[in-house]
């Protein structure tokens, strides 16, 4: 990449949602941010802004729109909107607790658990997720710039996977974002085409960082 300027994209995670706080699945199920949410978001924002982004690309989801509004109200990028981004589909846990798993689908739930597939409970594949979201950044990252892609936790975990051509299927050594969280990657002239720089960033782990300079 000598002579040219860096393609770097950061990858962000929205704000809490109540399904957060009561540890409900999400999925698609489209949950604003809470109070909560909206504050880590506020916090986030203007940290993230100093990457000076090229473009914001969101998911379609109204809490992932939601945080990177509250991104685009520090810098001048345009946001744009992508499905691809969208949070895994969950299928039948969708809304639910751990509790409400384990008492209504105790064989299923045990599956997911243990290999992080169950086709059976309508699930979408890991890979698949990984793939369509590590697609969307291909599509969409700005040559020479940074881009800021808001998602959701388990969509940008396994989307990261991709990216970084890990098999998003099986492969689970990454721990997924907290929320208002950020990642960030650079493309590099090595294979695989992506490296990761930084992950699970926040305005809390900036304090810790200068309080420890």
């Amino acid at each position: 990449m000598s002579g040219s300027q860096l393609t770097r994209i950061v990858l962000v995670r929205h704000g809490q949602t109540d399904y957060n706080r009561d540890g409900q699945v999400q999925g698609a199920v489209d949950i604003p941010l809470n109070e909560v949410g909206r504050a880590q978001a506020q916090q986030m924002g203007p940290q993230v802004a100093k990457f000076q982004p090229s473009l914001i690309v969101t998911s379609d989801l109204g809490r992932a729109v939601e945080t990177a509004e509250a991104i685009a109200s520090h810098c001048a990028a345009k946001m744009r909107v992508h499905a691809g981004l969208r949070e895994r589909g969950f299928g039948l846990f969708e809304g639910a607790t751990r509790q409400q798993m384990e008492a209504e689908y105790p064989q299923w739930y045990q599956q997911w658990r243990e290999t992080g597939e169950c086709e059976a409970a309508g699930i979408e594949k890991r890979s698949v997720v990984g793939n369509r979201f590590a697609a969307a950044v291909e599509e969409l990252a700005v040559r020479g710039g940074t881009t800021v892609f808001v998602s959701h936790g388990s969509a940008t975990t396994q989307g990261m996977c991709s990216l970084l051509e890990l098999d998003a299927g099986v492969w689970m050594g990454l721990k997924g974002l907290n929320n208002c969280h950020w990642s960030v990657l650079e493309e590099s002239d090595r294979h695989p085409r992506w490296r990761l720089l930084a992950h699970n960033l926040g305005v809390s782990s900036l304090d810790e960082g200068r309080s420890m300079a």
